[in-house]
């Protein structure tokens, strides 16, 4: 056990913690007893000194690490900040190499060569292409309250996989009154203002944010991306260009097929975070109550009509309310997906707004 000092990039605060290195990454132990896992993959070494060492997090820029006696073979096997991991830039190779072979079948073959060609496209490329999506359909006006961003890290941890996240993610509120949420590609999921202002529950939202990580973790976003673009998007963003011309309306709305497989990865992740599923069959149920004025056009509508509202690219409501109905018969032991103090923060974490061009 190592002493550390954390700087979590949302206070200039620094926070004394106890650190454990492994192979598959560093664990963080915290005086109130709970931890957390950083995994080797979004990891990186900075200076190192006098028995200290900085880590940084690829996918939380201000966030670092002041890690005291770290062992020299444990950092070792960190890359150095700035520098391309090895299994990156093989990665990009390898991208490099399956895009071409397999660009032409990309429409003309069928959802398993998606998933193949999803499943070796690497994070870093996909990345900027999701930034440049989140900025489009509003992530540049990011709440920022501190407490309410650490609530919803909170709640993004208690709902990791088991065998972890397939790629870094990142979730961000965005100050829009949107009853919406979203997954990007490059592991990028928004969660409007709207939503939370709608939502009655905690575990409503617990829902939601397990539906859009499933989306994540099946690669959804990257399918559809593959699908809309195909090879020239891949070779643009290999290049280094955003493709401008790829229609985001159209790459943001999944299949039906896909929504059904989030709802019940969805489920599952509810499962083993022991949290239950009535906020989810609550918030659908009244979301499929819930109907916008015709004759309301302003900017928010139009945005809800580009992204489709959150019910309406889903399987019908009858079919929908049905699955989670069983999964609520079914039960398991379950607690609130947050304490009211952390729910309380999460509701007002646009109480402070970030605009900016350049998201993170």
């Amino acid at each position: 056990m190592h002493s550390a000092l954390l700087y979590d990039g949302l206070s200039a605060r620094a926070q004394p913690t106890s650190v454990m290195t492994g192979a598959s990454g560093l664990d963080l132990v915290f005086d109130d007893g709970s931890s957390r896992h950083l995994p080797l993959a979004i990891l990186a070494r900075g200076a190192s000194a006098h028995g200290r060492a900085t880590i940084h997090r690829d996918d939380a820029p201000d966030w670092r690490l002041v890690l005291y006696d770290a062992p020299d073979d444990w950092l070792k096997l960190l890359p150095r900040v700035g520098h391309p991991r090895r299994h990156t830039t093989i990665g990009y190779a390898t991208a490099a190499a399956t895009v071409v072979a397999i660009g032409v079948g990309l429409w003309l073959a069928g959802g398993w060569l998606l998933d193949l060609a999803a499943a070796v496209v690497p994070h870093g490329m996909m990345e900027p292409v999701g930034r440049a999506v989140v900025a489009q359909l509003g992530g540049n006006n990011r709440c920022i309250a501190a407490s309410g961003q650490e609530a919803l890290d909170r709640l993004v941890e208690r709902l990791r996989p088991s065998q972890g996240f397939v790629e870094p993610v990142s979730v961000i509120v965005a100050d829009m009154p949107i009853v919406n949420a979203f997954a990007a590609p490059g592991g990028r999921i928004v969660i409007f203002k709207g939503l939370i202002d709608q939502a009655q529950s905690p575990d409503e939202i617990a829902g939601v944010l397990a539906h859009e990580l499933t989306h994540v973790q099946l690669r959804h976003p990257a399918k559809a991306l593959l699908r809309q673009a195909g090879l020239s998007m891949l070779v643009q963003s290999l290049s280094g260009d955003m493709g401008e011309a790829v229609d985001f309306a159209v790459l943001m709305r999944s299949s039906r097929d896909a929504e059904r497989a989030a709802d019940a990865g969805a489920l599952d992740l509810l499962r083993q975070a022991r949290i239950s599923p009535a906020g989810f069959d609550d918030f659908f149920k009244r979301m499929e109550k819930r109907k916008a004025p015709a004759e309301k056009r302003d900017a928010s509508t139009a945005l809800l009509e580009k992204l489709g509202s959150f019910t309406s690219t889903h399987p019908g409501g009858a079919e929908r309310i049905a699955t989670v109905e069983k999964a609520e018969a079914d039960g398991w032991p379950a607690t609130p997906a947050m304490p009211e103090k952390e729910w309380k923060a999460f509701r007002a974490i646009c109480h402070k707004i970030e605009s900016t061009e350049d998201e993170e």
